[in-house]
């Protein structure tokens, strides 16, 4: 398996995510699944990894469910069924349900399908990736991340899990939040917690992810890729984070309300911006979350759609370094105004993206309510910019500047 072309291993990578985002119903997607799980016993990664793997994803499958079984999903899909438990009817919406489960078979397919095309060399997809012409602050977030979306990573089985220690101990022991334990959180509780202004969940789940793909990468980088480390674990554990609000119902939904998760995502592009010493760290956080939740089957028009992630990357990317030069620290009506700059900017290529596969009397429909809304949540985003900072900002100095300068690049 070593000697495949690594560039034929991205290859059936992307056909194996063509697959996950034409196909639309349980079957076919419960075969592309099972197709790739028994590939992997073929390859010989062996049935105990396989079930290893399987369990690990059944976690964030379980959170997807039930995300979707509780909330309205569409009104014209949506089905409603009211079994009743201790004399209390409890509403499930089996048309969410099954759309969850379609997105859980996506994922299994592609975290599967991930580990197949690598089989056998570590770095194919990072090698294949740069191969083809993707900058490796782009390949290596990339390949991270489609490891560890699944729990995977962490080791890859050589026996290192006492080496790098996922950053030399990242944050000083001074927050909660970065400790694992927080992950058994329950999902309503954390969404409470973030709107009563605790960031603390959110922040938590940023600085593990950081941890986990910075042990995973370090692990891994070829010599010349060692100074980019530190940037490559913040791209892609920001990009980790993303991929969980992205996949998980945060409101139910709202007519003429698409673009809530702005509310949570906005301040991720900024902290990557802040948080990377490349010039465009948002940029390239923005393209690695499109790109992997485009292979997931994400989005109405397939890989246009990794234009709305990477929008507010660009935009982040262009107007954060000038508002904190100098040490600055912004107010939260600055940064209500630039979260609605952000929203703005992102409606503005959804919106472009729709005049290419609508007709134009639609798309300018929903112009105007579209745009208000997503600028509402924008604003609302900002809220939330100087709590995430503020939290971040230990780690920052003790655990991300660290491990630049074990990169030799301090």
């Amino acid at each position: 398996m070593r000697s495949v072309d690594p560039r034929l291993r991205v290859l059936y990578l992307g056909l194996v995510a063509g697959g996950a985002f034409l196909f639309k119903g349980p079957i076919p997607l419960g075969a592309l699944a099972a197709s790739q799980a028994l590939l992997w016993l073929i390859v010989g990664l062996g049935p105990r990894r396989l079930l290893r793997q399987i369990t690990k994803l059944a976690g964030i499958a379980t959170v997807v469910l039930l995300s979707f079984a509780f909330f309205s999903e569409d009104p014209t899909g949506d089905r409603w069924i009211h079994p009743e438990l201790l004399g209390l009817e409890i509403p499930i919406n089996v048309g969410g349900l099954a759309l969850g489960g379609a997105m859980v078979l996506r994922i299994v397919a592609i975290v599967l399908g991930s580990q197949v095309a690598r089989a056998g060399n570590e770095q194919a997809i990072a090698e294949g990736l740069g191969k083809l012409g993707a900058p490796p602050l782009v390949a290596l977030p990339i390949d991270a991340v489609l490891a560890l979306v699944g729990g995977g990573g962490g080791g890859a089985g050589k026996g290192r899990g006492d080496g790098r220690g996922g950053g030399g101990g990242r944050g000083g022991g001074k927050h909660k939040h970065g400790d694992d334990s927080g992950e058994s959180e329950g999902f309503l509780a954390a969404v409470k917690r973030l709107a009563r202004g605790d960031v603390g969940v959110l922040v938590g789940g940023l600085e593990r992810g950081i941890r986990r793909a910075e042990q995973f990468t370090s692990e891994r980088a070829a010599p010349e890729h060692r100074g980019i480390v530190g940037d490559v674990a913040v791209i892609a554990g920001v990009a980790l984070a993303m991929l969980g609000i992205k996949m998980v119902k945060v409101l139910p939904s709202i007519p003429f309300a698409p673009g809530h998760k702005l509310v949570l995502l906005t301040p991720l592009y900024i902290a990557a911006s802040v948080l990377t010493r490349s010039r465009w760290g948002a940029t390239a956080t923005g393209l690695v979350m499109g790109t992997v939740a485009f292979l997931s089957g994400d989005g109405k028009y397939g890989v246009f759609e990794i234009l709305k992630h990477v929008v507010p990357g660009v935009l982040c990317d262009l107007s954060v370094p000038l508002l904190v030069a100098g040490g600055r620290r912004p107010g939260k009506v600055t940064w209500m105004l630039h979260g609605a700059l952000v929203a703005a900017g992102r409606y503005a290529s959804i919106f472009a993206v729709t005049l290419l596969a609508q007709p134009p009397a639609v798309a300018f429909a929903f112009l105007v309510p579209g745009l208000t809304v997503h600028v509402v949540f924008g604003v609302l985003a900002g809220l939330l910019v100087r709590p995430v900072l503020s939290a971040l900002e230990p780690s920052f100095q003790k655990g991300i500047r660290q491990s630049h300068e074990q990169a030799g690049i301090g």
